[in-house]
Formats: C-alpha cells, sequence, structure tokens
C-alpha cells in the first residue's frame, strides 16, 4: 500500500486541514452576517425606528376647549 508523501508529515499524520486563516475566514463571515441579520430583524420589527424611539401623539389639550 502506498502513502502520498506530499500530504504526509514526518510522522506519517496528515497536517490538519482546517488552518487558522480558514478559522479567521469564517468567524470574520459569522460575524458579518449575525450582524446583518440583526439589523434586518430590528429594522423589521421597529419598522425602521430606533428601538427607544417613542411614536408621534397628538398632544393632550389643557384648559377649556372652544367647540
Amino acid at each position: 500500500m502506498t502513502t502520498n508523501s506530499e500530504t504526509a508529515g514526518p510522522e506519517g499524520e496528515r497536517p490538519p486541514s482546517f488552518g487558522i486563516g480558514n478559522f479567521l475566514f469564517t468567524i470574520v463571515l459569522v460575524l458579518i452576517l449575525v450582524l446583518l441579520a440583526q439589523s434586518m430583524v430590528r429594522h423589521h420589527f421597529c419598522g425602521g425606528r430606533r428601538i427607544n424611539q417613542p411614536t408621534p401623539q397628538t398632544p393632550i389639550p389643557i384648559g377649556p376647549q372652544q367647540h
């Protein structure tokens, strides 16, 4: 049985296929997707307003009213 000498290390073991570069790329990609999803959900449920922004209300009349 033959072994592939290009993928085998000095001890005959294969190096890890998921390197630090791929790991960092995956973390950045997941972070971007989470922020995008959070922004989309906030925009959908809050109607595009900020969460703490009060809704416009009509002023409450005080004193005698003219009819």
